[in-house]
C-alpha cells in the first residue's frame, strides 16, 4: 500500500541512466511465490499501466555502476519490518533504521512495482478504510550479492528518497513519472492491513516480501553491492 503524501515530481524522463543487457539478472539466484522477473525494463510504471492482481514485478536498473553522489535509503538493516514488530502506535520511517550509501560505492539495483488490475474498478471508500478487498502478493527474492538497502519513501524534496534516486539509478527508457495528486508512489508504513512487510535476512541476501494495494501502487528500489 502506497504512502498518502502529496507531492511534486520530476515527470521526464532520466537521460543518463543505462542498462547491460549482458547478464542483467544474474544478482537473482531464485524467485519464489507471486513475482515475476521483466527481462527487460517496462516502458512506463504509471498507474493502469503494468497490472496484475497476483504478480509483484521487478526488473533490472543500473549495474555495476558507481554512486556519484550519496543516496538515502529507507531500510539498511536485516530484520523483519512490519508494524506488529515495531513498539508503539505511532509508525515512523525511523522504525526502518534509515541510512545513506556514500558515493563512491559501486551498487547493482532492482525496481519493484505491483500495481492490481481490479480494486478501482470496484472503489468504495468504506471498503478502502476498512481494509476490504484489498489485493496482496507475497514473494521470497534470494540474491547473490548482499542488499544495501531498500528505498520506499516517496514526499516533498528532500524527502522523496524514491524520486530523488531515479536520475542516479533509473533506466532512461522507462517512465517513473507518477500523478502528484493521486498515485502516491512510495510503500505504507501505518498500522494494520494497509501495511507492507519486508523481512531482510542476516546475510542480507534473501528478502521476504508482502505487498498490499488499493487503489495506489507500490514502488520500491533494492540496493545491491555490486562486484
Amino acid at each position: 500500500m502506497l504512502l498518502l503524501s502529496i507531492f511534486v515530481a520530476n515527470c521526464g524522463k532520466d537521460d543518463d541512466s543505462q542498462v547491460d543487457n549482458m547478464n542483467i539478472n544474474a544478482e537473482i539466484e531464485s524467485l519464489s511465490g507471486q513475482i515475476k522477473l521483466l527481462e527487460q525494463p517496462p516502458a512506463s510504471l504509471e498507474l493502469d499501466e503494468l497490472t496484475s492482481d497476483t504478480l509483484l514485478f521487478i526488473f533490472a536498473e543500473k549495474r555495476s555502476h558507481t554512486l556519484v553522489t550519496s543516496i538515502e535509503i529507507d531500510l539498511s538493516m536485516p530484520g523483519n519490518y512490519f508494524p506488529s514488530t515495531f513498539p508503539g502506535d505511532e509508525q515512523t520511517w525511523e522504525a526502518l533504521m534509515p541510512g545513506n550509501i556514500p558515493a563512491g560505492t559501486v551498487v547493482d539495483s532492482y525496481y519493484l512495482h505491483y500495481d492490481n488490475e481490479t480494486y478501482n474498478d470496484t472503489f468504495d471508500i468504506n471498503n478502502y478504510f476498512n481494509c476490504i478487498g484489498q489485493y496482496q502478493v507475497n514473494a521470497v527474492i534470494k540474491f547473490s550479492k548482499p542488499v544495501l538497502g531498500i528505498i520506499m519513501r516517496a514526499g516533498l524534496g528532500e524527502e522523496d528518497h524514491l524520486g530523488n534516486s531515479n536520475n542516479e539509478l533509473g533506466v532512461a527508457s522507462v517512465d517513473y513519472c507518477e500523478d502528484n495528486l493521486s498515485h502516491f508512489p512510495g510503500i505504507n508504513i501505518v498500522d494494520g492491513c494497509q501495511s507492507d512487510q519486508f523481512i531482510l535476512s542476516e546475510d542480507r541476501k534473501t528478502l521476504t516480501l508482502k505487498n498490499n494495494t488499493d487503489i495506489h501502487h507500490d514502488n520500491y528500489r533494492v540496493i545491491l553491492a555490486a562486484d
